[in-house]
């Protein structure tokens, strides 16, 4: 509840209601210019590049070896197919494909996914999809886990730690901007971590007069980057 209300749609319609219910333009007038602001292809970027600040896409070749390699959940999206479920690919795809990148160059003996899934997800958790998936793209099934059920990036890094010995050592596969809070959760549970960021968001293009025009994707890109500084407030928080 907590992102929806903080994010930039959420916040403006809540000023927006407020400026009614007061008769108070100014109020309404401030929840339009925050949305504008907010929908802004050049607010987006601005913001992830702030989130992905320090990391760099990287070659598995260079990687160095590990006791596992966990990709985190978060990249498949089921869909209506006659009875059951269909699984597409989600814009995270390439937590996936790192993964099984490396498991390929052969950087440690096992490739972890997360049974991610949220009490209202549809279709199997996501980490036995991928498990199948990867199956299927040759990586060795003696390589292959999954953890227990899990619905947040703590309880990943915990059932992985269940998973492994004291201080193993692990390559962390995720979307860069998460990447931060991410880590910070795999040593807590007491990993010795090596980050391995992907699905970078922010753009190298060059600025244009169409990075300043309001569109649904800007509002999109604003409301994913602040949902993740909203989940780093909240982390720092409870330490």
């Amino acid at each position: 509840i907590l992102p929806a209300l903080a994010s930039p749609l959420g916040l403006c319609l809540l000023l927006v209601l407020l400026g009614l219910l007061l008769n108070a333009r100014r109020w309404v007038l401030r929840g339009i210019l925050i949305l504008t602001v907010c929908a802004l292809p050049a607010t987006s970027n601005m913001l992830w590049r702030q989130l992905e600040r320090g990391h760099a896409p990287q070659d598995p070749s260079d990687a160095p070896t590990a006791e596992a390699i966990v990709v985190l959940s978060g990249m498949l999206r089921a869909v209506p197919s006659g009875d059951g479920f269909a699984y597409e690919w989600s814009e995270a795809a390439d937590r996936y494909f790192a993964g099984v990148d490396l498991a390929l160059a052969m950087k440690a003996p096992k490739l972890i996914f997360t049974r991610g899934a949220q009490p209202w997800s549809a279709g199997a958790p996501e980490g036995e999809v991928l498990f199948e998936r990867a199956r299927r793209d040759l990586v060795p099934e003696g390589m292959l886990a999954l953890t227990p059920p899990v619905e947040n990036t703590a309880q990943e890094a915990q059932a992985v730690a269940e998973m492994l010995s004291p201080k193993a050592k692990v390559l962390l596969v995720t979307s860069a901007f998460h990447m931060p809070r991410a880590e910070d959760l795999f040593r807590e549970a007491g990993l010795e971590v090596t980050p391995w960021p992907v699905d970078f968001r922010a753009s190298a293009n060059k600025t244009t007069m169409m990075d300043f025009i309001p569109s649904a994707g800007g509002l999109s890109g604003t409301s994913a980057a602040l949902r993740e500084f909203l989940g780093r407030a909240y982390y720092a928080y409870l330490k």
